[in-house]
């Protein structure tokens, strides 16, 4: 709900092109990006790779920072160093999976508004 009263959320729709610049108004006062991914049932399967690479890139960040943490590393440094190298995505970003590096991710125990 924050991010739709913030206008921040992302659509991305499947449908007739008709019907997605009748609905376009409506999303774009909930939304900052709004995708026509193309015919009917598009917008699922757009948004079911997104959330697969999501998943990739969780697990391998995930994985990274327990192979730096089992070898002596703070998580927090290994993680700007990974942001700030070609390791940097968006769960190091947004959404850190190592408990205590990032205010508001799940693994810290806190939860924020998606955006």
């Amino acid at each position: 709900m924050g991010g739709a009263k913030a206008g921040t959320l992302t659509f991305i729709v499947g449908g007739e092109a008709e019907g997605f610049e009748q609905a376009k108004p409506v999303l774009e006062a909930m939304g900052k990006n709004i995708f026509h991914a193309g015919p009917h049932g598009a917008g699922q399967v757009a948004k079911i790779c997104n959330n697969m690479l999501l998943a990739i890139l969780m697990a391998g960040t995930s994985e990274a920072l327990a192979l730096g943490v089992k070898n002596g590393m703070d998580p927090a440094v290994l993680s700007e160093i990974m942001k700030q190298s070609s390791g940097g995505n968006w769960a190091l970003n947004v959404y850190n999976p190592w408990p205590g590096v990032m205010e508001g991710s799940a693994a810290s125990g806190t939860t924020r508004a998606a955006s």
